[in-house]
């Protein structure tokens, strides 16, 4: 049975959800923050530490937000159920995923642009022209007509990645929900309600995120060099993602109780 999706109800739900998830989830709140400072310090002064800082900031990044995100999923579907193996084990065939489709599509935008350039007869593009040649190359073309298939060519390959988002929006809900891993079983729950999931996206997750990036964005000149600030503006650009975080963790809950209530029972 084909369920219609109340964008509304379902952005009012998410939000509902993710004030109940907010208390239970500061603690990891607060160490998710931390991380996210410890990375931008790895990757920035604390590279000098080892060429494995990084990774080993990132891997820290990822622990904590998959037990962020089990204890988000656990006080939405107030549930004990959930595994916090299988949940990193789901995020992680979805980041394998998304690495696939991107390769594919990253590479045909990569090598896009040099086809338009020698096309419009612009300029003579080859292994030696200076990459600020080619910039004001593609500057020059984007009002053309050849600019518009760049720009609808790069339109096109960020949809192919946010309907594949939306149709795996599920899996983290349903993988604490069931106790199970699932990853592409959840595909077809998001059948035919890609685009009211997607519209409500906009104000829990697009919405919050482009907030956050902006504000990130001003904050950029505040921090300095020093690995201090470097460790503050991770910090502050994580803070300032929780509600992105939240919202859309509240999206996954509440679409998976509308449409695939059987899963979404409680304890």
């Amino acid at each position: 049975m084909t369920r219609k999706l109340s964008i509304p109800d379902l952005v009012a739900e998410a939000w509902s959800l993710a004030q109940r998830a907010a208390r239970p989830s500061l603690v990891l709140m607060l160490a998710l923050i931390v991380a996210g400072g410890i990375y931008t310090f790895a990757v920035g002064p604390g590279s000098a530490i080892g060429d494995a800082a990084p990774a080993i900031a990132a891997l820290v990044v990822f622990v904590v937000g998959i037990e962020f995100s089990l204890v988000v999923y656990r006080a939405m579907l107030e549930t004990r159920t959930g595994d916090r193996l299988r949940l990193a084990h789901a995020n992680l065939a979805i980041y394998v995923a998304f690495l696939f489709v991107g390769a594919f599509v990253g590479f045909f935008l990569l090598i896009l642009p040099g086809i338009l350039l020698k096309a419009s007869g612009r300029v003579e593009i080859d292994a030696e022209t200076p990459p600020d040649v080619v910039q004001a190359a593609l500057i020059d073309m984007l009002p053309t007509a050849y600019g518009a298939v760049l720009i609808l060519a790069c339109v096109a390959g960020a949809a192919v990645l946010f309907y594949m988002a939306l149709r795996l929006l599920l899996i983290g809900a349903a993988t604490v929900a069931t106790g199970q891993t699932l990853v592409f079983r959840t595909w077809s729950w998001t059948k035919g309600h890609a685009l009211r999931l997607g519209l409500a996206a906009l104000v829990t997750h697009i919405l919050p995120f482009a907030v956050a990036v902006l504000v990130n964005w001003g904050l950029r000149n505040v921090w300095g060099d020093s690995a201090l600030g470097a460790f503050l503006s991770g910090a502050v650009g994580m803070a300032l993602l929780v509600p992105f975080l939240l919202g859309g963790h509240g999206l996954a809950v509440a679409a998976l109780h509308r449409l695939h209530p059987e899963t979404a029972t409680t304890e």
